[in-house]
C-alpha cells in the first residue's frame, strides 16, 4: 500500500466504517506497523471532538424487549447445539453494535452540520494546521451513510469511499459542490462509483474562505453517463458538509 492508501485505511478504521475483512487487516497493521498505528491515533484525535460533542443517547424502552424476543426460549436453547447458539449470540452482538454506530454517526453528522451553519465551528476553521484535512459524511434522508469523502487541503484531493451506496442499473452517481454565499449554481465534480474508493482533484474554488462559509457535497442519481450539460436532472441521494478535522 502507498502512504496515501494507508492513511485512508487509518481514517476509515477510526470512523468505524470498515467491513470485517478490512477491519481485521487494519488491526493487524496497527499491531505490526508503528507508522500505521500512529496514523490511527492521529485520526482518532481529529475525530474525537465529534463524539465528545454528542450527549449520551439512551436506547428506546423497547430495545430490551426486542433483544429478549430475539433470544431462543430456554427449552429451545437447551436443545440447540453450542455452535448454533454461539452464532446467534454473535449475530445479536453485531446487530447491537450496528445500531449503536448508526445512532452515533447520524447524531454526529447532524450536530456538526448544525454547528457549522450556525458558526459554532467558525473559530477552528481559522486555525491553519500543517496537515489540514476535511471530512464529509454523505447521508441519505434516512440517515444512511452512503459515502465518506476526505480532502487533503495541501494537495487539494478528494478521497471518496463508498459505504452503503449502491448504484441502480442504467444510472450514475454524480458528485456536486454547493458553496454557501457564493452566488454560484451547484458545481459538478464528476461521476462517482460504488465499487471501491477513488481519488478526485478538488476544484480550485473550494478554498479556505469557502470552507469557512460552508461547502456542502451532494451526490445525485443521474442518467447513465451523468447529468447532461452539467445540470442535475435527478434527485439528491446523499449529502453532507465538509468539516475540518482537529489536528
Amino acid at each position: 500500500m502507498t502512504k496515501q492508501d494507508l492513511d485512508l485505511l487509518a481514517s476509515e478504521y477510526a470512523l468505524g466504517i470498515l467491513d470485517a475483512g478490512k477491519r481485521a487487516e487494519a488491526e493487524r497493521l496497527r499491531v505490526k506497523d508503528a507508522a500505521f498505528a500512529r496514523m490511527v491515533r492521529e485520526w482518532e484525535q481529529r475525530l474525537a471532538p465529534l463524539s465528545e460533542a454528542i450527549p449520551p443517547i439512551d436506547p428506546p424502552a423497547s430495545a430490551w424487549r426486542k433483544i429478549e424476543a430475539a433470544l431462543p426460549a430456554p427449552a429451545v436453547a437447551a436443545s440447540q447445539p453450542l455452535p448454533a447458539l454461539a452464532n446467534q449470540l454473535a449475530e445479536l452482538k453485531r446487530s447491537i453494535a450496528a445500531w449503536r454506530f448508526a445512532t452515533m454517526a447520524t447524531a454526529a453528522a447532524a450536530l456538526a452540520l448544525a454547528l457549522v451553519w450556525m458558526g459554532g465551528l467558525d473559530a477552528p476553521f481559522r486555525q491553519v494546521a500543517p496537515e489540514e484535512r476535511y471530512v464529509a459524511m454523505l447521508q441519505s434522508n434516512a440517515g444512511e451513510i452512503g459515502f465518506v469523502i476526505t480532502m487533503n487541503m495541501k494537495d487539494k484531493v478528494f478521497a471518496i469511499r463508498p459505504v452503503a451506496a449502491k448504484t441502480p442499473p442504467a444510472k450514475s452517481y454524480e458528485l456536486w459542490a454547493m458553496m454557501k454565499d457564493s452566488g454560484k449554481a451547484p458545481m459538478t465534480l464528476g461521476l462517482v462509483g460504488t465499487g471501491a474508493y477513488a481519488m478526485m482533484d478538488a476544484p480550485a474554488e473550494i478554498d479556505r474562505e469557502m470552507l469557512e462559509k460552508g461547502v456542502k457535497l451532494a451526490i445525485s442519481l443521474e442518467p447513465e453517463g451523468g447529468a447532461p450539460a452539467g445540470k442535475s436532472m435527478g434527485p439528491i441521494m446523499f449529502a453532507g458538509l465538509l468539516m475540518k478535522l482537529t489536528p
